[in-house]
């Protein structure tokens, strides 16, 4: 046991690995990212195309809590004050039937997310990034309504917030 987590930690340092938005092992500097100069960050409210309430409000705040953490751009709550702006659309959310029991009753369900985001220029709305994403999370089926509807809740927070890994890991040209 011990020499397989000593050959996974090895693995993992030659690979190169390292947290986005520190320094590059080897290097001074930390990664750059899709707004290239741009400093200061402005996060617009999502739009929602979906019939699904509150959303928008969830991919949003878990995009502002990922983003608070990087060293490379400072958020800003006022959009004059930005360099750039992302914002981005919830196009699709969808919650079906995954699994079944022996009686045929559904077990679990699977609720899936699909958004889209652009990184713009605030001076000139120039596209400087853009790019789609989709996110799964499976959930346990409940006899009581609410309990079901809280649970496809806590889903979409979840999926929100590993969008919003997705989507800063991908603003960092780290690769």
């Amino acid at each position: 046991m011990r020499l397989i987590l000593i050959l996974f930690v090895v693995l993992l340092a030659g690979c190169g690995y390292h947290v986005p938005g520190t320094p590059t092992p080897g290097s001074d500097t930390p990664d750059t990212w899709a707004g290239g100069d741009a400093q200061v960050l402005y996060i617009q409210l999502f739009e929602n195309q979906t019939a699904n309430p509150y959303l928008e409000n969830y991919i949003t705040n878990a995009l502002v809590a990922e983003v608070s953490k990087s060293r490379i751009v400072t958020l800003t709550e006022n959009q004059d004050l930005a360099d750039v702006v992302l914002t981005g659309d919830v196009n699709d959310f969808d919650s079906s039937a995954f699994a079944y029991g022996t009686t045929d009753r559904i077990t679990d369900y699977r609720a899936t997310m699909k958004i889209s985001v652009r990184l713009e220029q605030k001076i000139n709305s120039e596209v400087l990034w853009k790019s789609g994403f989709q996110r799964s999370e499976n959930y346990l089926g409940a006899v009581n309504k609410n309990l079901q509807l809280e649970a496809e809740r806590v889903a979409a927070l979840l999926i929100s917030q590993r969008l919003a890994e997705d989507i800063y890991a991908s603003l960092l040209n780290s690769f």
